[in-house]
């Protein structure tokens, strides 16, 4: 086995593994690295294919790192919400409990009735 071979197998070994993080961060750092190992063994290929796309692949992932980066700094900037929040209005259900509304409405011929609700000003 070549030096030009286990560079290729090293490349790919670092995208697989870069898909077995869930922190999109961490993902896109690692596919980095695999796809500058990409790129030199595209080049020690002479394939033009391998190096353009990873190499490209870099670009991406640099531009959302940066997006991801910039966006956090966003949130951590921004004030709270200060709005008040309106009041929550009782609701009172006319007809049958709402826990038996779904084993009686629905059946084997689909929803028979819906049930009515109206908001109350006094509980």
């Amino acid at each position: 086995m070549g030096t030009v071979e286990i560079i290729g197998i090293v490349a790919s070994v670092l995208v697989l593994v870069s898909f077995l993080f869930k922190n999109i961060r961490t993902i896109r750092i690692i596919s980095i690295g695999g796809c500058i190992v990409f790129v030199v063994y595209g080049v020690l290929l002479n394939a033009l294919s391998i190096w353009l796309l990873n190499g490209i692949l870099i670009l991406v992932h640099i531009f959302f790192l940066i997006k991801m980066h910039n966006d956090k700094k966003k949130r951590a900037q921004k004030p709270a919400d200060t709005r008040p929040t309106q009041p929550v209005q009782p609701v009172k259900h006319e007809g049958v409990r709402l826990g038996t509304f779904s084993r009686d409405a629905f059946n084997k011929k689909g929803l028979r009735s819906l049930p009515r609700f109206v908001t109350s000003d006094s509980d």
